[in-house]
């Protein structure tokens, strides 16, 4: 219920609409209630015999008129509904699925890390998916069965109470195998959510992995473990039909004897002559059709309310999630900066007790090229999360042009950090719109300069459509240096006074390395860079190389200070180059 109360709050907004809906809905309940009374009218007089009576035969025409002006008013308005319900589930799924989105847009890094990216496709899609098919159906169908339930019991007592309580007898079975069968019900759907999901975000990962799937031969292996979490999925599923199905077939049993309860007693009542045909006809009609139909959809509509529980769950845990890192009360924007940083005995962990940086003291002047060196875990990466507030360090301080960077707003922040990461990640657009990425109002001839700047203007005029050539289509097929050098020129194009690489050239050859190089020496002079590479030959030219331990700095100082003291610099640097170093001794 609490999360039911939560929903109602979010359609607040819809306030409006909802009631024009409900309004529309109670006039096509009262529109469809006449019928069982034209039938009590007509079977009552027929009854007579006196077909030839002029009175009657206006009666039947006025009847005619009755009900063709009933159908089409009920048409009328029932369509108006029907477009207000899809006006209301569609702009609700709209300003949900934003909602969300833009919600995990503000968490931090450490979410995204933790969660399949499959899983959170699933959120915004099928879970807010569910709830437009609770909103535009179940509710309105819960309203209008409500209206016809209450307005049928009251026509039935005033008519004839005695037999209004006996089709009420069943109504006690009703509740039971209800509550029979919804526990089981909601628990399953839950189960299947959260295997659905799992599957989406194995499906995520296996597809976007499909190199290494091919590579290792596991085809087979990755067939067969999606048809075990496919077929667990179809199991649940089975589970919930047949449950469902058994809770819908007892409710249609239980409406069967309440049925021939009525018409044993009401035809006692016609032999007796305490009571018309006509009003048992009209009793029989409002009974099948407005008292047990309705509760039997009410029951059925339970189902769907049990996968809308589940989807309203996941939906809420995601928007109950708050980032790790959050702009202080009152944090004014970074002003433009030189560039220069300063780590002020930081230490940090991710899980408490086990830090991971610890006593960080690094002092980087403005426009100067810093290389982090060590051991993969050696805490590189981290140093450069903390820069971008990725994280929050757990003590001491980064300072930005003397500004302490928690204290600052966020984006204002990251705005004058660029960044180009290992795992090259481009867009399915052109490439054009990728390197403007970097820069949403840049001018044509301002893409064109990164490009160059970026060593990939040659590449890119050579495609099919030039700048206008889609990634991923018209047969565009990028080696690994060439989106390195795009992400580079859409890093460059975003002008940063504090430039990040991280293993920006880890993966390329040489001839690439040395295209990117040559534009690195030429665009980083006087910009603060950082640069994390395993290749050592990527950062001699750095002026200030820090070397990691285990969350600690070994040694700091120029390639050739560095050399000199034959420690772990050295060590790394030999054994990476040690064939070159004896074939050049030979």
């Amino acid at each position: 219920m609490q999360n039911f109360r939560r929903f109602i709050k979010e359609l607040r907004a819809y306030g409006r609409i909802m009631l024009l809906s409900v309004f529309l809905t109670l006039i096509t309940a009262t529109l469809s209630l006449p019928p069982p009374l034209v039938v009590k009218y007509l079977t009552d007089h027929l009854s007579t015999g006196a077909l030839q009576n002029p009175s009657l035969r206006v009666n039947l025409i006025g009847i005619f008129g009755l009900l063709l002006g009933t159908a089409c008013l009920s048409a009328f308005f029932g369509y108006w509904l029907s477009v207000c319900l899809t006006y209301l589930g569609q702009r609700f799924k709209l300003d949900m699925r934003r909602k969300l989105y833009a919600h995990m847009q503000t968490l931090s890094l450490g979410f995204f890390e933790k969660s399949q990216t499959g899983k959170l496709m699933s959120n915004i899609t099928n879970d807010v998916a569910a709830l437009d098919q609770l909103l535009s159906g179940s509710l309105i169908t819960i309203v209008q069965d409500t209206v016809t339930l209450t307005a049928v019991l009251c026509i039935l007592l005033y008519q004839n109470w005695q037999l209004t309580l006996v089709a009420l007898i069943v109504y006690p079975i009703y509740i039971l195998n209800y509550l029979a069968f919804i526990g089981k019900i909601k628990f399953t759907h839950h189960e299947m959510r959260e295997q659905r999901d799992m599957m989406y975000g194995d499906l995520q990962e296996k597809l976007s992995g499909v190199q290494v799937v091919k590579s290792y031969a596991k085809e087979r292996f990755e067939v067969r473990q999606f048809i075990g979490e496919t077929r667990s999925i179809m199991d649940l599923n089975v589970r919930i039909g047949g449950m469902s199905t058994g809770l819908w077939t007892v409710a249609e049993l239980i409406g069967a004897i309440g049925t021939a309860l009525l018409l044993w007693y009401g035809g006692r009542e016609v032999i007796r002559g305490t009571m018309t045909a006509g009003s048992l006809m009209a009793f029989y009609g409002y009974i099948g059709g407005y008292l047990y139909g309705p509760t039997l959809r009410l029951i059925q509509i339970n189902d769907q309310i049990a996968r809308a529980n589940a989807a309203l769950w996941r939906i809420f845990k995601t928007l109950d999630m708050q980032p790790n890192v959050n702009d202080v009360p009152n944090a004014q924007p970074l002003p433009p900066i030189q560039g220069s940083v300063h780590y002020d005995h930081v230490w940090f962990e991710y899980e408490p007790g086990q830090p991971v940086i610890k006593g960080i003291n690094l002092e980087v002047k403005a426009g100067e090229m810093v290389a982090f060196v060590g051991q993969s875990g050696s805490g590189k990466t981290t140093l450069i999360n903390l820069l971008q507030r990725h994280y929050d360090v757990t003590d001491g301080k980064i300072l930005v042009d003397g500004h302490d960077i928690r204290e600052v707003q966020l984006a204002s922040l990251r705005q004058q950090v660029g960044v180009v990461i290992q795992e090259t990640i481009l867009f399915n657009t052109t490439l054009r719109e990728n390197i403007r990425y970097g820069k949403l109002d840049a001018t044509e001839e301002q893409i064109i300069a990164a490009a160059r700047a970026a060593n990939i203007h040659h590449v890119i005029e050579a495609q099919p459509k030039g700048y206008d050539t889609k990634i991923g289509e018209d047969g565009t097929k990028l080696s690994g240096g060439e989106k390195q050098r795009i992400a580079i020129a859409r890093a460059l194009l975003s002008d940063p006074r504090i430039l990040i690489l991280d293993e920006a050239t880890s993966s390329l050859d040489s001839e690439t390395e040395a295209l990117i190089q040559e534009a690195l020496d030429r665009l980083l002079a006087g910009r603060t860079s950082f640069v994390i590479a395993h290749r050592l030959s990527t950062i001699v030219k750095a002026d200030k190389i820090v070397v990691m331990e285990k969350g600690i700095i070994r040694e700091v100082g120029s390639h050739d200070e560095l050399l000199a003291l034959d420690g772990v610099y050295a060590g790394l640097y030999n054994q990476q180059f040690k064939v070159a170093l004896e074939e050049h001794a030979a």
